[in-house]
């Protein structure tokens, strides 16, 4: 951030209104929240640099673009979506003007103004749509003249300003960045790895970490980030492990020179064309003729439409080649590489036979090999000729040996065109439509058209036939919609086809979701039903292996997420780099954007109706259920088909598994099973990928994360305000209730605002944030809100919301209200169930720590004597206690993925 941003502003001669307009984007919050079109994935970056976090619409143009700006000094500082501003421009000679709000506002040392990020893509069919709002200049640079005021700039950004190389390098690197100030390297360490890179100069990654001594992956990524050592991270990857490793820069560029002298070089085949009349080209695979040519715009025509495009596009598009001439060479290569491509291998093995054999005849030699006859010399004469007639057509003689059977059979269209094009038509406005008519009856109605318009209506199969031409995709978007179309569409890349979707490291995307489990659970003490457990899991992308999971009877929310990354730190003290989650309200709540902000964790929302996008952790949930639950009694597998439920097979009266012993097991299969099962996914277990890439990619101790009570307690939620007025004699109040510590009484305290924190699961005490440290308070109503949850406040709330609203007396309900209804003999019945619930999450996890430390531990010494690799769970479901089944007994399945 800049310190002095007025006298910095005023040094860049800007004037009082543009100094006046930088000063109201440094102050003003988002215009407006990113959200998801169906297409793009939004989410938060947290940044260092400017010490709050940075939304972005798309993980691949502006959250790369996020990134570069965090690393790039000349940054100075980033806002996302400025301030809306006002935009102005005609479109066929009629004014448009509307509110326009860019991605970023970029302060720079060099530069300021406003920054669009779009794919070129986008641009060329918007400079097409809006020529007078996109446009190229002389220069080639993408511009929006309406979009340039107050003496600020304005620029737009392309996808091909990214070094996809360098984003890779620098989200690997990620972690050792943001802790470079906390970077340390034994001398000896230091030293060693020095003498390793000085003697064998452009060694790579993989070869220097293979070494045997006394440093590791952390020390090697150290030093580079300290600048001791040298990797060309624009051009090289160092995920690959195959980027090598020089003392300083001057060794890279002696390496590099002698690269080059090898690299074969040569001008592109490019084919130019005239800008005139009649002129024929090809953009994008299809033919285009010029029609007209007017001051400001080209007209092109195709076999199917016309379109308008301004020559300053057209220019750019020539230059970067996606727009090129035709020409007769060009053909003849594309009708050789056709020939390849649509001939079968018994083609390719006879023409081989056929170029063998004429060989020596081409040569001029005086050794033909051994004849046997078996081919007369006027077969190999017409070989020749083909061959030779090959060389003039097509400039290479080897397609003309060829076979020729597929040119045999009449290939000429047997129907006539206005038949043809009738066809075309009906489908595609009575098949292809939200009818979902089947082909057997489009086919008849089709038959009495024809027949009305005197055709000789084509068969059946001929009609399949031309219906089966629409890409599949396109035909289900159009009959069922585009969620049921997705399946059958592109997947989508993370950047691009070479970058990884799961990363190059664990823990740098991980996915959390939610999940109800296919199983009926009882109490432990009443064997009373209490329904079925939601299980959140969270599991890294890179490995698939499962760092955390949480289950409790309480539907999803954001004590879900905090308490599954609490047990994810408590486990390997580490936090994930980039969390991809759904758009469900959890995930879009003040507390848990804290968590994730609190330890630099960038958060990416799947588009809706997605599920590709979370592929990984959606399958995962089959798994769970097909290798673990569905061999337990209790499971609701039946239910699927509810009306085969009778009383005998209905799993809630089958039931017999407490949420504690379903959750040693879990834990056991989850951790011991699935973690240490290959996968067919990654063909290895993900203990292996999980322990590799500690090994290449470094442990990151730099990143750790110490699970103490502060961490604890920052994992808490607050207030909406984050901070709760101290007052005299009663404290702050918090959800309704007052919170007390001796501290509070101090003159220089009272009546100002403090950090609070307040336990989800212990409503009885809160936390606040007093001279310099977390001083733990007491409600007012200790005693009747000690263990009390959260959600068995809700309820109570909400009982008596809805009796005051009932009742003729309005008033609102009060914390009075709220204490008495607890300690009432009504609120037994209708809290009964929440408070068995409780009590089994109580069980399990301790109110301001997570897991209770005996869970894991406790079994552990059982797991080691039967873990095996192929096991299958069998328990009899005629057990009518759940204690009587001993983990010997329990067995698993190998794990194949769904």
């Amino acid at each position: 951030m800049i310190k002095d941003i007025e006298r910095f502003l005023s040094s860049k001669q800007l004037s009082k209104e543009a100094i006046n307009e930088v000063m109201k984007i440094r102050l003003s919050d988002p215009a407006r929240k990113v959200r998801s079109g169906g297409k793009n994935v939004p989410g938060t970056y947290p940044s260092k640099k400017m010490g709050l976090t940075i939304q972005f619409e798309s993980h691949t143009l502006e959250l790369v673009a996020i990134i570069v700006k965090e690393i790039n000094s000349s940054v100075l500082e980033f806002y996302d979506q400025p301030p809306s501003f006002k935009i102005e421009y005609s479109i066929k000679g009629a004014n448009k003007g509307h509110l326009y709000t860019s991605d970023f506002f970029v302060i720079e040392e060099d530069w300021i103004g406003w920054e669009e990020w779009k794919t070129e893509e986008e641009l060329i069919r918007l400079s097409i749509k809006w020529p007078e709002r996109y446009s190229v200049d002389e220069f080639g640079v993408w511009r929006c003249p309406p979009a340039e005021k107050y003496g600020l700039s304005f620029r737009i950004r392309t996808d091909k300003d990214l070094n996809q190389k360098y984003i890779r390098n620098v989200r690997f690197l990620e972690d050792f960045i943001l802790k470079s100030n906390e970077l340390y390297i034994d001398d000896n360490v230091k030293r060693e790895i020095l003498k390793v890179a000085t003697l064998n100069p452009g060694i790579t990654l993989k070869n220097i970490l293979e070494i045997e001594g006394n440093f590791n992956a952390d020390d090697l990524y150290s030093l580079l980030i300290l600048g001791e050592l040298y990797i060309d991270i624009i051009n090289e990857v160092i995920p690959d492990y195959s980027a090598r490793v020089y003392i300083n820069k001057e060794y890279k560029k002696a390496y590099r020179n002698m690269v080059s002298s090898s690299v074969k070089g040569g001008p592109e085949n490019t084919i130019s064309f005239k800008t005139q009349f009649g002129e024929k080209l090809l953009w994008d695979d299809i033919e285009w003729e010029i029609i007209n040519i007017g001051s400001r715009n080209v007209y092109l025509k195709s076999a199917e439409n016309t379109t308008e495009i301004p020559i300053t596009t057209l220019d750019y598009l020539v230059k970067e080649g996606k727009i090129k001439g035709f020409s007769k060479i060009e053909t003849v290569q594309n009708g050789e590489i056709e020939l390849l491509n649509t001939a079968s291998p018994k083609d390719l093995e006879g023409a081989n036979i056929r170029y063998k054999t004429i060989l020596p005849y081409l040569e001029q030699s005086e050794n033909f090999g051994d004849k046997k006859e078996v081919v007369t010399e006027r077969t190999i004469y017409n070989w020749i000729k083909s061959y030779r007639d090959a060389e003039k057509e097509y400039g290479n003689g080897y397609v003309g040996l060829l076979s020729k059977e597929y040119k045999k059979g009449n290939k000429t269209q047997r129907l006539e065109d206005d038949l043809q094009k009738l066809m075309e038509k009906f489908i595609h406005e009575s098949y292809e439509d939200l009818k979902q008519s089947t082909m057997r009856s489009v086919h008849r109605k089709f038959e009495q058209v024809c027949y009305k318009n005197n055709f000789d209506p084509p068969s059946y199969y001929t009609f399949t036939k031309n219906i089966h031409k629409t890409p599949k995709h396109e035909q289900v978007k159009k009959r069922k919609g585009y969620k049921a179309a997705y399946s059958n569409g592109e997947f989508s890349w993370f950047l691009n086809s070479e970058t990884p979707r799961h990363g190059d490291r664990v823990f740098e995307i991980c996915h959390i979701d939610h999940t109800q489990l296919d199983i009926e659970l009882i109490c432990s003490i009443t064997g009373e039903n209490l329904g079925r457990p939601w299980l959140t899991l969270l599991i890294d992308a890179y490995s698939r292996i499962i760092l955390a999971f949480y289950i409790s009877f309480d539907a999803p929310s954001y004590r879900s997420n905090m308490m599954v990354l609490r047990e994810c730190v408590k486990k390997y003290s580490r936090f994930p780099s980039t969390l991809v989650v759904d758009g469900g309200k959890d995930f879009n709540s003040v507390y848990f954007d804290t968590i994730l902000s609190r330890n630099y964790c960038t958060k990416k929302i799947r588009p809706g109706s997605k599920p590709r996008y979370g592929s990984v952790i959606e399958r995962l949930f089959g798994t769970t259920n097909q290798m673990f639950l569905y061999n337990l009694a209790g499971n609701t597998q039946i239910t699927k088909n509810v009306r085969q439920v009778s009383k005998s097979v209905n799993p809630r009266n089958l039931a017999i598994w407490t949420l504690e012993k379903l959750y040693e097991y879990l834990s056991r299969w989850a951790y011991d099973i699935y973690n240490k099962t290959e996968h067919s996914g990654i063909g290895t277990t993900p203990q292996n990928i999980y322990e590799n890439s500690l090994l290449k990619g470094g442990e990151r101790k730099a990143t750790r994360i110490a699970y103490d009570e502060l961490f604890r307690i920052l994992t808490l939620p607050s207030t909406k305000k984050g901070t709760a007025k101290v007052i005299p004699g009663y404290g702050v109040k918090i959800n309704r209730f007052y919170y007390w510590d001796s501290s509070f009484r101090n003159g220089s305290i009272e009546n100002r605002s403090v950090l609070v924190r307040y336990d989800p699961f212990n409503m009885g005490i809160a936390y606040a944030y007093v001279n310099k440290r977390w001083i733990e308070l007491k409600s007012e109503k200790y005693n009747v809100l000690k263990n009390r949850t959260e959600k068995e406040l809700n309820i109570a709330f909400q009982e008596l919301k809805t009796r005051v609203k009932l009742s003729e007396r309005k008033t609102n309900v009060t914390a009075k209200m709220i204490t008495d209804f607890l300690t009432s003999l009504e609120a037994e019945e209708s809290l009964l169930s929440q408070r068995l619930k409780d009590r089994a999450i109580r069980n399990l996890y301790v109110v301001e720590g997570g897991l209770k430390e005996s869970p894991d531990e406790k079994i552990q010494s059982n797991y080691e004597e039967v873990v095996n690799e192929n096991f299958k769970l069998v328990v009899d479901n005629t057990t009518d206690n759940i204690n009587e089944i001993k983990i010997e007994d329990i067995e698993f399945e190998p794990y194949e993925e769904l």
